[in-house]
């Protein structure tokens, strides 16, 4: 039989690279908000925090970084407000997503926010600069309520697209981990972080992975070449599943041609890219005639989830309802399993986690694993060579 293992990767894992944590995050969004957000021309948002003077120019040439940094400001104080205290970001995250649904509770958000934008810039009315600053208000006049779930997901990948450490000091962090899954034949990794610190991980020790996206056949292109999109199909011995998301997923979402205009449906197809052109400038593409149907991709937002409803996205999506079903068709026939930096918050996972015995080691310096099974507790990824021959044996 095989030797294979299954991982389950959480925001600890990450942690040991000092990569932004929930409360970290949460720190960034805690505060007052007002101009702190940049708005590029290519639609993307970033913090201005750590940004160099000719990045921080370019952000603010958009008339909109102004008017949407209020907005958030706004939701901040409500969100406080209605908690208590910054609770987490996923909460913060399902706030919005929830009282969104409601367009007078948003009217009214968007209104208090100009009032708190005009109250410190009062001169945007005044009679001799009204018509230039007519443009910073724009968002206010023509409101695009869309935008801010938008932003949000920009402004979290804007923070975790950043890997503090080294390529040195990442080898030797993970020295120990990369030692122990090396042992194995084939392992399923399932991760819920949306960084691409993993990829860096197996990239720096040359170890072949594949994350379900694949060129063959593909009907996104980018000059001429076939860009990887989601078919399932993992082609080496490392299968590496980002269950809710990731920085490099994106989605071409398919339209239509109705007379003169183009009209939205309900396909789409996931690529991944980490390239800048790539995400901007992809066709949609017959794979078989290379005939193009579709010369632009109205969406560059990251693809991942958040919040505290994610079952809502899983089962209504092709990618993350995949993504899942190889969880639960994985776990049935493991019986071998690794946790790291997991903290046991996820009924969809715990499901699976409870459904038999498994022999685990749980790397985690807070969270014991909760389950029935045989295994070990240890606090770091030092730890490994040292219980997991014995459990496993």
């Amino acid at each position: 039989m095989e030797n294979h293992l299954t991982v389950i990767l959480g925001a600890g894992f990450s942690a040991n690279a000092e990569m932004p944590t929930a409360s970290s995050i949460a720190d960034r969004f805690d505060r007052d908000l007002r101009e702190k957000l940049l708005s590029a021309s290519s639609s993307e948002w970033f913090w201005i925090d750590d940004k160099d003077e000719t990045f921080i120019h370019n952000g603010r040439l958009n008339y909109d970084y102004i008017a949407y940094s209020y907005v958030f400001n706004e939701l901040v104080k409500s969100y406080v407000t209605k908690r208590g205290s910054f609770v987490y970001y996923e909460d913060f995250y399902q706030y919005i997503i929830d009282n969104f649904a409601n367009s007078d509770w948003v009217e009214k958000l968007f209104e208090k926010s100009k009032k708190s934008l005009l109250t410190d810039k009062p001169f945007f009315l005044e009679k001799k600069h009204k018509e230039y600053y007519k443009n910073y208000l724009f968002a206010f006049d023509h409101k695009q309520f869309h935008k801010v779930s938008a932003i949000l997901n920009y402004l979290i990948g804007d923070i975790l697209s950043v890997i503090p450490k080294t390529d040195a000091e990442i080898k030797e962090i993970y020295k120990g981990f990369v030692e122990f899954i090396s042992q194995f034949e084939a392992l399923d990794i399932f991760t819920l972080n949306h960084d691409l610190l993993l990829e860096r991980v197996f990239d720096l020790n040359g170890l072949k992975y594949s994350k379900g996206f694949n060129i063959e056949n593909s009907p996104i292109s980018h000059n001429d070449k076939s860009v990887p999109f989601f078919n399932n199909n993992f082609n080496e011995k490392i299968k590496i599943h980002k269950l809710h998301g990731s920085l490099d997923f994106f989605q071409f979402r398919h339209y239509e041609q109705i007379g003169m205009t183009l009209r939205p449906t309900d396909n789409y197809d996931y690529y991944m890219t980490s390239d800048y052109y790539t995400k901007h400038n992809s066709i949609r593409i017959n794979p078989n005639t290379k005939k193009i149907l579709q010369n632009y991709n109205y969406d560059i937002v990251p693809k991942f989830i958040t919040g505290t409803k994610k079952l809502d996205t899983i089962g209504n999506d092709i990618l993350f309802k995949k993504l899942f079903q190889n969880f639960s068709e994985v776990m049935i026939r493991s019986d071998k399993l690794f946790i790291s930096g997991y903290s046991f918050k996820d009924e969809h996972l715990n499901e699976k986690l409870k459904s038999k015995e498994f022999k685990y080691v749980n790397q985690n310096p807070f969270e014991k694993y909760p389950f029935e099974g045989n295994g070990k507790n240890i606090k770091n990824l030092d730890e490994l060579k040292t219980v997991a021959n014995t459990v496993y044996s």
